[in-house]
């Protein structure tokens, strides 16, 4: 009697470590196997988005949100796709064209991103920060400076405490030889962030340059 009772747990045993093994098994295959389970946030966020524009594609805000998530994938030919659509269908949105520059400028594309910073701030009557602060950025990669002070000195009206901002209006009243301004732009970046290592070294750098202009002065007398 004792024997069968024997033979039969372990009977039971290893029928219970199968069913275990078998469990594990099909747990593993969804993690390691399963392609159509978002694998991290950026993906599932798409996964959100994509569910929400299949569900109403006429829906320029779900389009928005697809595109963007697109584009944190590297999925930047859907995502301009999608944004492009979402204009169409909603030309004075807000952040629309913003973002499509921030794709192109991120694509290399900057004279397409150009035309989509100047669209946006028509269609916010000028009130988009961010995108005179954009330009602003590549005015100044240009040399282009005087257009780059206009810029940032419009993205101030609306972020006075943007550290960036006062930093890249330093450089660009740098460029124009105006070191008085610059060194106050590059304060008023410290001001606001007081380890902004770039307006430091800024800062330094220009006390140097006007340090070697009154020494080559005074030789010159």
């Amino acid at each position: 009697m004792e024997q069968s009772i024997k033979k039969v747990m372990v009977a039971l045993t290893i029928l219970l470590a199968l069913s275990i093994v078998a469990v594990l098994g099909f747990m593993l295959k969804d993690v390691f196997f399963e392609k159509d389970i978002p694998q991290n946030p950026a993906e599932q966020a798409y996964s959100l988005a994509k569910a929400m524009a299949d569900k109403d594609p006429k829906n320029p805000g779900y389009l928005f949100e697809l595109a963007k998530a697109e584009a944190d994938l590297g999925k930047t030919g859907d995502a301009v796709d999608h944004l492009q659509k979402a204009i169409k269908m909603q030309p004075a949105a807000p952040m629309l064209h913003y973002t499509l520059a921030r794709i192109y400028l991120d694509s290399g594309q900057e004279k397409e991103a150009v035309k989509e910073l100047e669209q946006e701030l028509r269609v916010t009557e000028n009130k988009n920060e961010l995108a005179w602060f954009d330009l602003g950025e590549i005015f100044l990669k240009r040399k282009d400076y005087n257009q780059a002070i206009n810029c940032f000195n419009m993205a101030l009206v609306r972020m006075p405490a943007g550290a960036d901002v006062h930093y890249s209006l330093g450089k660009a009243y740098e460029g124009i030889g105006r070191f008085d301004l610059a060194m106050r732009s590059y304060a008023e970046a410290l001001k606001y962030i007081p380890d902004h290592t770039d307006a430091q070294i800024a800062i330094q750098q220009l006390q140097l340059k006007q340090l070697e202009q009154t020494t080559t002065g005074t030789t010159k007398k």
